[in-house]
């Protein structure tokens, strides 16, 4: 998943913590690949996923 995040998107002091934590609950098992990472978080987040349960089993999901 190389690429870059659209510079026109939005996002709230409240989301960017959202997704901090799901950022911190999976990367120790993916440490390896934390700018992927990042790009899917937000990228889950723009598409609808907005819970940090679902963020989590989704960026699991994509690294198996």
């Amino acid at each position: 998943m190389r690429g870059r995040i659209p510079s026109d998107v939005l996002l709230r002091p409240e989301d960017l913590a959202l997704l901090e934590r799901a950022f911190a609950q999976v990367i120790p098992e993916h440490d390896t690949h934390p700018d992927e990472l990042a790009m899917l978080l937000v990228r889950l987040f723009q598409d609808g996923v907005r819970t940090e349960a679902e963020l989590i089993a989704a960026a699991e999901k994509w690294f198996r």
